[in-house]
């Protein structure tokens, strides 16, 4: 909801609408919080964690033919060295790039395995890259020039890290091992944990290896002898991306849902046929085995990433994810610094201030982290996932995507212009727009401009109109996209060069919507006598509350019904009542009243029944009327809610019901024969049909008996009861016969037995 100086704000503009062809009530729409900004599209403008639009971190896309040409669906890894020089690492070809600074990027290496999940750079600037599913280590000295510089018996080699003393760390799967790789084809083992893969590698100030595993979500702490701690045991399944700023606090993200198990094993990789074999897992317990997504049976498919970085199968349905990323100060505290129950961080990376970004999906966004739940969007890419980040020189960060792979250039320092494309306004039918106005801080120089177009298709297609020119004035401009449904604004903000940018707040557009008729969708009659007592007594509501005509800020979106909440009620029977019940709405949330009218079977005029009524229920007394077939006519009007003579109406007409108040009439005579007598009884009624008949000998219980034709189906029964062996004297019986609708008529007959 608006806020109090918003609304108020916004009212003065609603002044000047006109509503003389369309319903009173003008709707406002506004977005003016985080969330309501984070549905846009910002292109070189940011959503702050206060609920602002402003400039943004230019951002570009860096120009790599390579990659293009070879159609990368997933780019894993990147690397930075000493000149600035970018290395990406891609699957499923197993291919690297080379992007020198500020030059065009090209294909550097290709390793012939399937993907290059990891890259480091030494402190020589030589690059090294592992790969999977056949796990190795490259070393790369130049284009084309590299050679394998450790396999070990692992699958897949998941992360790579140079210690401050220039020693490679390599973290790998499906035993858990991290090796210290010292030359050429000699490692040792650093940790061996009980997790199945160690994901994520980085080290802190002291020295320290920090380790993310991928089972039971554990942060280890590895000191340079070995000796390993836990630092945190997430809740959630995978840790996987460390980051340490330079006062020495971690930042760690973990994903995969809370007590999620490891996706099924896949089927095997095949290795080409002059890689080495792969040995079994010297473990006891099988891991379960990944497979890269995308990759499947040695094949090059492009799918959509919905696993997490270890690759849980990429076939399968996507799950709801869940992620979270802690802050792990040097004293040991662990906070959460942010979570999501859907949006998955795939990378951690520290701009040039020290503060954390998040690389996430899906759509892929970039996000600065600033704590409680709080974010700053820097900017949301066309792909699905941000797979990769990366500090680079100066205040640069690298964006390396997946699905598809592509890769950007964030640098930190404010662009001088950005746009922001807000999301669609549904008004839910043709409506005329009133006046657009915003609230923003501008400096000296700077600028913000606002522009509309108008469609009546969900997404923004040719069908729609022009983008209107820019509105330049925040107390409000006219809107001048035609009557739509749809409405979309953009907002375009710059800055002079060097100086201060400005920030968008809130943005409102007014709006009416044609009025549409009512709908009724249901009427129906209930049983002859059933009426509905209300539990409570509520007063009627003013009049006047009913057809309020003020503003109605952002009302839910679909079908808006007018009618209040129903009281509890019960069901009880009344001789003679009638009752309707009816559903009815107004799709443009008006207030309905309704008249109700009847006429019997074979007239042709309506006459009145009931007017003005608020609720959908009526109850009438049917013995104002003869009996006979009736249907009544339900008029639904918005009249309360529009302006006289522009009111619209919906109708509808019951199923014909039957009225029946006249008891069937009923003679009864007795006929002796000897000793016995039997009672013979005829009922006749003029709606009908007879629905039972009962008798009573002498005042005892009334004893059902059956027509003579068998079935009490019609107009007129009759009825014959044998009395046989009565005891001498005088008798009475007494016959009780009962229509449809539960109108009782009964007679009787007095006779003498000897």
């Amino acid at each position: 909801m608006a806020s109090r100086p918003a609304v108020l704000l916004y009212a003065l503009m609603l002044l000047a609408f006109p509503v003389s062809a369309f319903a009173v009530s003008p709707i406002l729409w506004t977005l003016e919080t985080f969330d309501d900004f984070e549905k846009g599209k910002p292109e070189g403008a940011a959503v702050a964690a206060g609920g602002e639009l402003v400039l943004a971190p230019a951002l570009r896309p860096l120009k790599i033919p390579a990659i293009e040409q070879a159609s990368e669906p997933f780019l894993w890894s990147q690397a930075v060295d000493s000149k600035g020089t970018l290395y990406v690492g891609g699957g499923n070809g197993g291919k690297i790039y080379r992007v020198p600074k500020g030059a065009q990027g090209s294909l550097y290496y290709e390793t012939g395995d399937l993907a290059v999940h990891a890259l480091a750079v030494d402190k020589n600037d030589v690059l090294f890259a592992a790969t999977m599913p056949q796990g190795k280590i490259y070393r790369i000295t130049a284009e084309a020039k590299g050679e394998v510089f450790y396999a070990p018996e692992d699958r897949y080699i998941w992360a790579l890290a140079f210690s401050p003393k220039g020693e490679l760390f390599a973290a790998t799967g499906e035993r858990g091992i991290v090796y210290r790789v010292a030359a050429k084809g000699k490692a040792e083992v650093f940790l061996d944990s009980e997790e199945f893969h160690i994901v994520s590698l980085a080290f802190d100030q002291g020295g320290n290896l920090l380790a993310g595993t991928d089972g039971k979500g554990l942060l280890y702490r590895i000191a340079p002898d070995g000796k390993a701690t836990v630092v945190y045991d997430s809740r959630l399944r995978e840790v996987n991306a460390i980051v340490v700023d330079p006062k020495g606090v971690v930042y760690a993200a973990a994903i995969g849902a809370e007590g999620e198990l490891p996706a099924p094993p896949p089927p095997q990789v095949q290795a080409p046929p002059q890689e080495r074999e792969t040995p079994q897992p010297a473990k006891g317990n099988l891991p379960p085995q990944v497979i890269i997504p995308g990759v499947e049976s040695g094949t090059t498919t492009t799918v959509t990433v919905t696993a997490s970085a270890t690759g849980a199968s990429s076939m399968a349905p996507a799950a709801a994810a869940k992620s979270e990323v802690y802050r792990i100060d040097p004293d040991g505290t662990v906070t959460t610094l942010w979570s999501s129950p859907s949006e998955v961080v795939y990378s951690l990376a520290l701009d040039a201030s020290g503060r954390p970004l998040a690389g996430t999906g899906e759509p892929g966004r970039v996000r600065i982290l600033l704590g409680s739940q709080q974010s700053t969007l820097l900017a949301k890419l066309p792909e699905s996932q941000v797979t990769s980040l990366v500090s680079g020189q100066g205040q640069q960060i690298f964006a390396a995507s997946s699905n598809v792979g592509r890769v950007y250039l964030l640098d930190t320092a404010t662009g001088e212009a950005g746009t922001y494309l807000s999301p669609t306004c549904d008004a839910q039918t043709i409506s005329k727009w009133g006046r657009i106005s915003w609230r923003a801080s501008v400096p000296g120089g700077a600028r913000v401009e606002v522009a509309t177009r108008s469609g009546n298709s969900g997404m923004p297609d040719s069908t729609w109109s022009d983008w209107s020119t820019a509105y330049t004035s925040p107390d409000g401009s006219a809107v001048a996209s035609p009557p739509a449904r749809f409405l979309q604004w953009r907002a375009r903000l710059a800055r002079p060069g060097g100086g201060a940018g400005p920030s968008l707040q809130a943005v409102s557009v007014a709006y009416l919507q044609a009025n549409l008729p009512p709908a009724l969708k249901r009427v129906s009659v209930e049983p002859p006598g059933v009426v509905r007592e209300r539990l409570p007594y509520a007063a009627e509501p003013d009049p006047q509350d009913l057809a309020f005509t003020g503003i109605r800020v952002n009302p839910d979106t679909g079908a808006l019904t007018s009618q209040q909440p129903q009281l509890p009620e019960k069901r009880v029977f009344v001789r003679g009542m009638r009752a309707l019940d009816w559903d009815a709405e107004d799709p443009n949330g008006d207030v309905l009243v309704f008249d109700l009218s009847f006429k019997g079977e074979g007239e042709t005029a309506w006459k009145p029944l009931a007017k003005g009524l608020r609720d959908s229920y009526f109850a009438f007394d049917s013995a104002q009327v003869p009996d006979g077939l009736y249907r009544v006519r339900i008029e639904a009007s918005d009249a309360p809610s529009n302006p006289s003579g522009q009111a619209r109406t919906a109708s509808q007409v019951s199923d014909p019901f039957l009225v029946d108040n006249t008891p069937p009439s009923v003679q009864v005579t007795a006929r002796r024969t000897g000793k016995d007598v039997t009672v013979e009884a005829s009922a006749t009624d003029t709606p009908g049909p007879i629905a039972r008949a009962e008798y009573s000998l002498d005042a005892g219980r009334f004893v059902t008996v059956a027509p003579i034709d068998g079935v009490s189906d019609s107009r007129s029964e009759t009825y014959s009861i044998p009395l046989p062996s009565l005891r001498a004297g005088e008798h009475t019986v007494i016959v009780k016969v009962t229509d449809l609708l539960g109108n009782t008529g009964a007679g009787k007959t007095t006779f003498n037995t000897d």
